[in-house]
């Protein structure tokens, strides 16, 4: 396009781009340090509208809230207990127990009977909307059956009547001066005849609640504190009316020692009467158990007793007989013994396993009188065993005189000793029958002895127990039966309830200072967010750390108007901010100067620092050209009050020549070309290649070429002016110019060869963040008219 752009002039628009050279190095930008609070006040300054309007919505809310929140006043108490009866300490085997536990003295006093009652006496289930009508209810009261709701009491003075009405409108009554207002909703209220003096009407708004509502609301009030081990109780009950606070727990001390002392006398009077009831229980039991012993004594008189009177010879004949028993016994056992033994050995002789012999080892058969035959068939079988062994020493057992013996000795193993078992078998069963029937006989009489004995011992016992319980009960009587006379309460209040002068607690400003500070908090924090959130460039940081530019200088902001010359120190900050951008350009770029300025967006300030930036140029003495390049919109030409053209657009078009077109101004070292007329091509134009070979002629005429170009946003006219210039300074004005847009505009002129010197800040507020770069007051010069061109 014209001339080689060197290699090294194409950089990206992001960190580290572009440095300014000082000397033979390149110093990095400067990073200045942040105080912690700076952009919270640069916050707080730039939305300290909303943050006031917050502020003060929170105070209004505040004094709002402290109109509903009373001050809570506290009203003490302390009741002396004494939770033992005179007769806890007395023995017996029923005793007065205490009324009740430690514990149970706090739920006897939260128990509905008592808070109910003090409700009822008090009327406490009516509130009236306003403390000032409190009077008008004195003789309020409520049926059984009542309606509950919010009222509205509607007082005729001219008529003399009133009209009752629930908020919902479901009741509705009315009557004159002495009716009971309200009856057939269940109250019973007279309005008191003073309300019906005078002209005009009267409305009193009250609410009915249940008793029971009422109660435990009145409940949630009180705090009752025992400590263990501790006879004190003590009471504190809140509320917004001190005088009502003291009348009311009063009358709960009262009541509260009332029921106590009903529940104590009833106490006595119970314990008194369930004994009268366990002695004649008692008197009954004795009766019937000395009666009982009586019987029993008539009847076993004649009977022989263990340890009891006998008559003359019965203690003689006591041990005989019980001797007989046992003897008895003893025979029965040895006689079942020898038969269980017998049965044993002919069962085992008949199956050849056990001998005939081993029934001579049973005490019956050795020594029984029933057993002689058996015996001396037992001598016979030896005898013939032993002839039988003498004969077959001399004979054969084919001989007639040993077969004559074995047969014998045959006929006593087999037929003749088991015959004489089992008869002595059988006479051992009889026998041990017969001692089984007189042994159960003797049993019988002998076993009747230790009942009887026992039997009366017991009798004995209970007549001894019904009369030692019958004597204790008889005491214990008595001793209920004083006490119930001289019966004392067991509760005593020590200290009644007193109106305090101050309240104990007003939470009002509290609540106030919470919603100052809260609203404070709210604001600050809703103005934190909304800078968070926004999209628009605010601060220093964002242009070096998002956008990735170097700060090349900044514009402060001024009034619509423009530079008042009133103030001189305001035309004192402009040229010197100038002066700030055209000396980072001057060292950034080298000569000669060739730069394009753009922004964003429109209305950022690009040509009124493009031109003012020429004019600081051709002030510090060089050959200054300033090229309109905005072909769509350029108004430089209006702003050094030239013709539009020809122009910029002419020379691209080859309708004019460079020396037609570019203009002289009142300063001798600056030059206007003009952007000239409109065209439909003025695009295509601008990428042609007679853009680039413009730029170089110019460099080649002047020192600094400076290029006012369309806004980035507006299409591709300030890329191909930027690339033509080869280096681009961006405009940004504070609190406009959107961050995103920007970011994604220095995208697309990554990918051209174009230096990016810096931005530029327009519009800035010399305070919070930006007021390092704000320059001292009072270094002005007199003369520093020329460079303010145009605001």
């Amino acid at each position: 396009m014209g001339e080689s752009i060197p290699s090294h002039s194409i950089v990206p628009a992001h960190p580290p781009q572009v440095q300014p050279s000082w000397g033979n190095g390149t110093l990095p930008a400067p990073t200045m340090p942040r105080p912690p609070f700076e952009r919270p006040m640069s916050a707080i300054r730039r939305y300290k509208w909303i943050v006031l309007a917050i502020f003060l919505l929170a105070i209004v809310g505040g004094l709002a809230a402290t109109r509903f929140l009373k001050p809570q006043y506290e009203v003490r108490a302390t009741i002396w207990i004494e939770p033992e009866t005179p007769l806890s300490d007395a023995s017996g085997p029923i005793r007065s127990r205490e009324l009740l536990n430690s514990s149970a003295w706090v739920e006897l006093l939260r128990s509905y009977r008592i808070v109910d009652a003090v409700v009822q006496k008090l009327a406490l289930y009516v509130q009236p909307d306003h403390p000032s009508d409190f009077g008008i209810f004195s003789n309020f009261a409520i049926a059984n059956r009542f309606i509950p709701g919010k009222y509205e009491l509607q007082i005729d003075r001219a008529r003399k009547r009133w009209h009752l009405a629930l908020k919902d409108g479901t009741f509705a009554d009315s009557g004159s001066v002495a009716d009971s207002v309200g009856l057939r909703a269940g109250l019973l209220w007279v309005v008191p005849s003073s309300l019906f003096g005078g002209s005009g009407k009267r409305e009193i708004d009250f609410t009915v609640s249940t008793p029971r509502e009422t109660a435990v609301e009145l409940m949630k009030q009180l705090s009752a504190d025992l400590p263990e081990k501790s006879n004190f109780l003590w009471l504190r009950l809140r509320s917004d009316d001190p005088q009502l606070a003291q009348l009311t727990l009063n009358t709960w001390l009262k009541e509260y020692v009332n029921v106590a002392s009903q529940l104590k006398k009833r106490n006595l009077v119970q314990f008194a009467s369930i004994l009268g009831g366990q002695l004649q229980y008692a008197e009954r039991s004795l009766h019937d158990a000395e009666k009982a012993l009586e019987d029993f004594r008539v009847h076993t008189i004649t009977l022989p007793a263990e340890g009891g009177p006998v008559a003359a010879g019965v203690e003689v004949t006591r041990d005989p007989a019980l001797k007989s028993f046992f003897d008895q016994k003893i025979e029965y056992d040895d006689t079942r013994h020898d038969r269980e033994a017998l049965e044993k050995v002919i069962a085992g002789a008949k199956s050849g396993s056990v001998p005939w012999e081993a029934a001579l080892l049973i005490p019956s058969v050795a020594k029984g009188s029933g057993a002689d035959a058996l015996r001396d068939a037992f001598s016979q079988l030896h005898a013939k065993q032993a002839e039988l062994a003498t004969k077959r020493e001399v004979y054969t057992d084919q001989h007639p005189a040993v077969r004559e013996v074995a047969t014998t000795v045959q006929t006593l193993q087999t037929q003749t000793i088991p015959r004489l078992a089992s008869q002595l078998l059988v006479q051992l069963k009889q026998r041990e029958a017969e001692y089984d029937s007189r042994i159960n006989g003797a049993s019988r009489e002998l076993q009747a002895i230790p009942t009887r004995t026992i039997e009366e011992m017991r009798l004995r016992r209970a007549v001894a127990v019904s009369e030692g319980l019958y004597t204790t009960l008889k005491s214990r009587s008595g001793e209920a039966q004083l006490a119930e006379a001289s019966a004392t309460q067991d509760v005593t209040v020590l200290d009644s309830a007193v109106a305090p002068l101050r309240p104990t607690r007003n939470t009002a400003p509290t609540v106030f200072l919470l919603a100052i500070f809260g609203g404070l908090g709210a604001a600050i924090g809703i103005a934190m967010l909304l800078d968070t959130f926004d999209p628009k460039i605010q601060y220093p940081e964002q242009v070096t750390g998002e956008l990735g530019l170097t700060i090349a200088g900044a514009i402060p902001k001024f009034p619509r108007g423009g530079v008042d010359s009133r103030f001189p120190e305001q035309l004192s900050q402009l040229i010197e901010s100038i002066r700030t951008v055209r000396m980072h350009v001057q060292n950034a770029s080298g000569f000669p100067v060739s730069i394009a300025v753009t922004s964003p967006s429109p209305s950022d300030g690009k040509s009124f620092v493009a031109a003012n930036l020429a004019m600081s140029f051709a002030d510090a003495g060089f050959r200054t050209v300033l090229v309109d390049a905005d072909t769509r919109r350029g108004v430089l030409h209006e702003m050094f009050q030239l013709p539009i053209g020809p122009g910029l657009t002419e020379y691209l078009s080859q309708a004019d020549s460079i020396t037609a077109v570019i203009r002289p101004t009142p300063h001798e070292r600056l030059s206007i070309l003009s952007r000239g007329e409109k065209r439909s091509n003025s695009p295509e134009l601008l990428t042609s290649v007679a853009l680039p070979a413009l730029a170089a002629e110019l460099r080649q005429r002047f020192d600094v070429v400076v290029f006012d170009t369309p806004p980035l946003a507006a299409g591709i006219d300030a890329y191909a002016v930027a690339a033509a210039a080869q280096n681009l300074m961006l405009v940004l004005r504070i609190g406009k110019t959107d961050r995103r847009m920007a970011s994604a505009k220095l995208e697309l002129v990554d990918r051209l060869p174009v230096r990016v010197l810096g931005a530029v800040l327009n519009c800035v507020e010399p305070k919070g963040e930006f007021a390092y770069y704000k320059y001292s007051e009072g270094y002005g010069v007199a003369d520093e008219t020329s460079t303010a061109l145009l605001p």
